[in-house]
């Protein structure tokens, strides 16, 4: 989906001031006007754009794809019928647009004195705000022209240590100054000194008790009503088809939807651990689409290749991988662009990862959703201990809280004095069992897939894992069940068995691409080193040079477990770069390269 501007006047004698904005915006033909509404207009980009609805009977708009939530548990997608809406206030049109639909969306309602705006719940469409004088803008990004800016736009470095602090906090904070960011899922009132209601909650789903839960087939239903519901209208559809289960998935509910997929897309690694094309060939196979085989070389990393992806609202880390990015941006390019449905999500929302946790749920028969001696038996053989060990370690983890997910181990000391901060959706988690707490972790890293990589400004992204009614069946789903089985993720594979090739449904483990990107970065030391070492968050004391200067050595990157790190580093470094480049003051008020 591309990008949206929303220009409302704070008051009357700020009207002439929208107007001529407006038209000055519309004369650069790079946005058209759709619609006026009291005090506030909305441009879509020029080309290809999101779809944009008046609200019947309720002063407001209505921009994104929402469809049917009710069709899609029954395995069918439908757009949803902005007629139930009419008559409503903006409350409840706004909880009849979180319980009835779904999909990518930001809802204006223009009654009473002040703007209200909800954003879809999992946040999947991008929306910060700022203001600039009597003006007040909603947006996907700041577009090129520095007549829209805010006035004290600039770096918040302090939003920015925090997320170099701990990673998944980049989906709610903005990092640039005089710009905030809109929380998914809260009917808010950007301009007003007042918090906003929170509609929908992933903790209310993980707490909940929903018999649909713990059926396979429920779970088979509403997957392939919410790929159905993203393929509406598609006219190129690829997909990427890894070899590993979550894509495996999507390809199969493409196909049982009628969709076709003009390419499936592999990219495979020299290392044999990273080399799925057995399996990505089977799948393609049993599904009758094209596919389409990348073998890489070393990505040798550079300024340019990094800046292609760090040019959005706030950091992203979906684009980490610059030369998938730009393969996948290319492909998907052409007169009308595609469409690309990924298996993003899947680890967090089919519960991939063995944690302890598990043990400790597992011991809480009540609530654990499996039997516990065989779900010990097969946490053990996944985590290479016995049985009473594994007991062992859980009890002595009783009762300890859940731990933020660190960012990067190479920030400075300044940075790690600072209090840590919680994601709003881990900071009440009363009643959640411990298993439960880490998905919810996981699914606020994946949010992560929603954020604009280079791919994200040629495309359509879509990932069907990550959307609302999935996310809330599996956070309902008890965790073991999840997770334990003959194979990891065994209640993902029993919804889809019958519709996969028997060497992905019965396949354990997954590809490893830990060496690749080790020996990339290993190649790329000549441009790294002093990219990162006299870089900005260096200079800003972000980041400690004296952590870094080790890591950054051929054995080190190839022998540890330090390429996450350095990755984080480089996302949030290329994108301070970008912006800061974008800041440097002009004699004018002309448009500069987004």
């Amino acid at each position: 989906m591309r990008d949206y501007l929303v220009i409302e006047a704070a008051g009357p004698d700020d009207e002439a001031a929208r107007l001529a904005l407006r038209d000055r915006l519309v004369a650069s033909g790079q946005w058209r006007a759709v619609a006026e509404r009291r005090r506030l207009c909305v441009l879509l980009e020029a080309g290809a754009a999101p779809d944009y609805r008046h609200l019947p009977g309720v002063a407001g708009a209505l921009i994104g794809d929402v469809f049917d939530k009710a069709a899609a548990w029954r395995g069918e997608g439908a757009p949803f019928r902005v007629q139930a809406l009419a008559g409503r206030s903006p409350r409840e049109a706004a909880q009849i647009l979180i319980t009835q639909a779904f999909g990518r969306y930001l809802a204006i309602f223009t009654d009473g004195e002040e703007t209200s705006v909800l954003r879809d719940p999992m946040g999947i469409v991008e929306a910060v705000a700022w203001r600039r004088e009597g003006l007040r803008f909603i947006g996907s990004r700041l577009p090129a022209d520095r007549a829209v800016w805010p006035l004290d736009l600039a770096i918040d470095w302090l939003s920015l240590a925090k997320i170099f602090r701990q990673k998944n906090l980049a989906s709610h904070l903005s990092s640039l100054v005089g710009v905030s960011s809109i929380e998914p899922g809260v009917l808010t009132k950007p301009w007003a000194d007042e918090p906003g209601e929170r509609l929908w909650a992933p903790v209310w789903f993980a707490r909940g008790r929903d018999p649909r839960a713990r059926d396979p087939a429920a779970l088979a239903r509403v997957i392939d009503g919410v790929v159905a519901a993203y393929a509406l209208g598609r006219e190129r559809i690829l997909c990427e088809i890894s070899g590993g289960l979550d894509s495996a998935i999507i390809a199969a509910s493409l196909k049982t939807c009628g969709a076709v997929i003009e390419t499936g897309i592999n990219h495979t690694w020299p290392q044999r651990e990273a080399d799925e094309r057995p399996y990505a060939e089977a799948v393609a196979a049993l599904v009758g689409a094209p596919l389409v085989i990348v073998e890489r070389g070393l990505l040798r990393l550079d300024a340019e290749k990094l800046s292609r992806a760090a040019g959005g609202a706030r950091p992203n880390f979906v684009g980490g991988d610059p030369d998938h990015d730009f393969d996948l941006a290319t492909r998907l390019a052409g007169e009308t662009p595609g469409a690309l449905f990924t298996g993003r999500g899947g680890d967090a929302i089919f519960y991939q990862m063995p944690t302890l946790e598990l043990a400790r749920d597992l011991l809480a028969p009540a609530r654990c959703g499996a039997p516990r001696l065989r779900g010990l038996v097969r946490l053990a053989q996944r985590r290479g201990t016995t049985v009473w060990r594994l007991i062992a370690s859980a009890w002595a983890k009783r009762g300890a809280p859940l731990e933020p997910m660190p960012g990067s181990n190479l920030f400075s000391a300044r940075v790690a004095q600072s209090a840590p901060q919680w994601h709003p959706w881990l900071e009440d988690l009363v009643g959640v069992s411990p298993a439960k707490r880490v998905q919810l972790r996981a699914l606020v890293n994946s949010l992560s897939s929603f954020r604009e990589s280079y791919r994200h400004t040629v495309g359509d992204i879509l990932d069907p894992l990550l959307a609302q009614p999935v996310v809330e069946l599996c956070l309902a789903t008890p965790a073991a069940m999840l997770a334990l089985g003959p194979a990891d993720r065994p209640f993902a594979r029993r919804a889809f068995v019958d519709r996969l090739p028997p060497k992905v449904a019965t396949r354990h483990g997954k590809g490893d691409v830990s060496v690749f990107f080790a020996r990339s970065l290993a190649v790329s030391l000549d441009f790294l080193r002093p990219y990162l070492m006299e870089g900005r968050l260096a200079q800003e004391g972000l980041l400690s040079a004296e952590a870094l200067d080790p890591v950054l050595s051929p054995d080190y990157l190839i022998w540890t477990m330090a390429t996450p790190d350095v990755f984080v580093a480089l996302a949030l470094e290329s994108w301070v770069r970008r912006w800061e480049a974008r800041l440097v003051p002009t004699d004018s008020l002309t448009p500069v390269m987004a």
